[in-house]
């Protein structure tokens, strides 16, 4: 008896997953992707990355005059709320530049495989302005684009490696997460509403990589070896800066970018 009502719940659990088979249609491509992020990239739950026990550092100096950046102003959309910022294509603080995407590549970093980070990387509207200015993200890591305005705004990514996309998000508070899957230096994010909005994305297929901030300082977190550390800036073109550093090491590299 007890054999012949499991056979009868083997037999209702088959129908039941042959019902939801018929059932299911394509899976959107959007879905698929923040799926396939939520479980490490592809290919089951993300296991420990190589342990990043070294550290590289130093200071993005701007040699020269800095250009007196023009003060944007968004009175022509009363949901700005009349805010008024600088440009920042170049900002120079304390002598150093900031908004630089680093990054690094080289044999040590193809020898290690870094699962996708849980952390959601945020860009943020407000007073019709991006925040941050420039960002990094990992292939398959999870953007949220939020609207914290009282306005309309139309996020516009000009990718050119990675898929495109063009959001509207008409409302304050409105949220869209989008992933990206293949590496692309520099991805712009325009909004094709307030023509001034403007950021920059670096996508990374690995978890070396960093934006300098106040002042020009960056640091940046690698297992040890020997890499090639680029420094990319939206102006001012980029460099690259070979560095050994040793596990539990410290090393300084620094790099200078001159006024055009």
């Amino acid at each position: 008896m007890e054999k012949t009502m499991r056979k009868i719940a083997l037999a209702l659990s088959l129908i039941s997953l042959l019902a939801l088979s018929a059932c299911g249609g394509k899976e959107d491509p959007i879905d698929a992707a923040l799926k396939n992020a939520a479980n490490g990239g592809g290919g089951g739950a993300a296991a420990s990355g190589p342990a990043r026990t070294a550290t590289i550092k130093g200071k993005i100096t701007f040699e020269g005059t800095p250009p007196t950046p023009k003060t944007i102003t968004t009175t022509s959309d009363p949901g700005c709320k009349g805010n008024k910022f600088p440009d920042e294509a170049i900002v120079v603080s304390d002598g150093g530049l900031e908004n630089v995407i680093l990054y690094a590549s080289g044999g040590d970093v193809t020898k290690q495989k870094y699962p996708v980070p849980t952390e959601v990387v945020t860009l943020s509207q407000e007073g019709c302005h991006y925040i941050p200015h420039a960002l990094t993200i990992q292939t398959g890591q999870k953007l949220e684009v939020v609207n914290n305005d009282e306005t309309a705004h139309n996020i516009h990514a000009w990718a050119t490696v990675n898929a495109a996309f063009n959001l509207s998000q008409a409302s304050k508070g409105v949220k869209d997460t989008r992933v990206f899957d293949k590496e692309e230096v520099l991805l712009p994010i325009r909004c094709d509403v307030h023509n001034w909005m403007n950021s920059f994305i670096g996508v990374f297929s690995h978890a070396l990589h960093t934006t300098s901030k106040k002042g020009g300082a960056y640091e940046l977190k690698v297992p040890p070896g020997t890499y090639t550390i680029t420094a990319e800036h939206e102006k001012l073109g980029k460099q690259d800066m070979m560095v050994t550093v040793a596990d539990n090491g410290s090393a300084d590299l620094n790099f200078t970018f001159k006024a055009q």
